[in-house]
C-alpha cells in the first residue's frame, strides 16, 4: 500500500466497514479508472473519480495519483 492512498483507505474501513484487502482493490480500481479518464482527456470524469468510487469529494484526487 502506498502512503498516498492511506487516507482513502482510512475513510473506506472506517466508514463503510470493508477490510484492508477490499479497500487496497477498490483504490487501484479507481487510480486505473481515473488514468484512463486522463489518457483519453475526460477531465470531468476524472474530477469526479472520487465521488464516483468512493462518495468523496473531489479533495481526495491527489491521492489516487
Amino acid at each position: 500500500m502506498d502512503l498516498n492512498t492511506t487516507t482513502i483507505k482510512k475513510i473506506l474501513m472506517e466508514r463503510d466497514g470493508i477490510s484492508s484487502k477490499a479497500a487496497d482493490e477498490l483504490i487501484e480500481e479507481a487510480s486505473k479508472a481515473l488514468m484512463s479518464y486522463l489518457d483519453e482527456g475526460d477531465f470531468d470524469s476524472a474530477h469526479d473519480i472520487c465521488q464516483e468510487y468512493f462518495g468523496l469529494e473531489p479533495d481526495y484526487l491527489f491521492d489516487l495519483l
